[in-house]
């Protein structure tokens, strides 16, 4: 299959995110729950054929209520900067940081995130945007850390298989389209000292997993189930690939599990 250009893959991921998240919505909280199911799983389906992130999938039953559990009253009154060229997203963005009672600052472009950061908004959190006109989520990281940021900053991009060197940058790093829980898992990383430890060295397996064992943790990471996914973990005999696998989900980074799980079902 043809790759095609990242520009495009991130527009489609902009448009596939606010699908899923209106779906998501409507399959919470209104009676056509079954049709908002099926079209928010449509979309999940072409943004894996998009991205060339389809596997075959072992039979494995997740438990809808497993994902991670977070005291989310910690994050009353936290400043939250939400970083995105896309209106859109940000409101997606917006609604869901306004139901823990955050603080909301906004931004279209890495040049206003960091005026609003040298003219006095400190945030505690913020998701930033990849790719936008101008300077790019990364150069915008760079320059806010410069700054002094020591905010907890969650990635948001439509492109996978970033480099380690990029990923090690954000605390946390999500790929677009996501729903409300997903960022909901993502910040449960905040304020964790563990999370701050991780370096890009360690970003790869070092020693074999068993087959059938490898297929379940791509499995579980691609559909975000960290407590089924930290038993299996939890399981392995102490190793290197044990250690990198461990750190990644406290990093909640699914994407470097799913990328180096990948790599070793193809021999890379």
């Amino acid at each position: 299959m043809q790759r095609l250009d990242k520009n495009i893959v991130h527009d489609i991921g902009n448009y596939l995110h606010q699908i899923i998240s209106n779906a998501q919505y409507i399959e919470d909280n209104g009676t056509l729950s079954d049709y908002a199911k099926k079209i928010k799983n449509s979309a999940y389906s072409i943004d894996a054929l998009i991205t060339d992130s389809a596997v075959k999938k072992p039979n494995i039953n997740l438990n809808e209520n497993s994902k991670i559990m977070t005291d989310f009253s910690r994050f009353k009154n936290l400043n939250v900067l939400i970083v995105d060229d896309l209106v859109e997203n940000i409101h997606i963005m917006t609604n869901i940081f306004k139901t823990l009672s955050c603080n909301i600052f906004t931004a279209r472009s890495g040049e206003e995130a960091i005026k609003l950061y040298k003219n006095g908004c400190k945030p505690d959190i913020i998701s930033m945007d990849m790719i936008m006109p101008g300077i790019d989520g990364v150069t915008t990281t760079l320059e806010l850390k410069k700054l002094g940021c020591k905010a907890y900053i969650i990635a948001i991009s439509a492109l996978k298989n970033q480099t380690n060197e990029v990923v090690s940058l954000f605390d946390c790093w999500l790929s677009k389209p996501f729903t409300s829980g997903q960022i909901n898992c993502a910040l449960s990383g905040y304020n964790s000292n563990t999370v701050k430890s991780i370096k890009a060295e360690i970003f790869e397996l070092t020693d074999d997993i068993q087959k059938n064992l490898q297929n379940e943790i791509l499995y579980l990471a691609q559909n975000g189930a960290y407590s089924e996914l930290e038993k299996v973990i939890n399981a392995l005999p102490n190793s290197k690939s044990k250690e990198f696998l461990n750190l990644s989900l406290k990093k909640i980074d699914f994407e470097s599990i799913i990328e180096s799980i990948e790599k070793k079902i193809k021999g890379v």
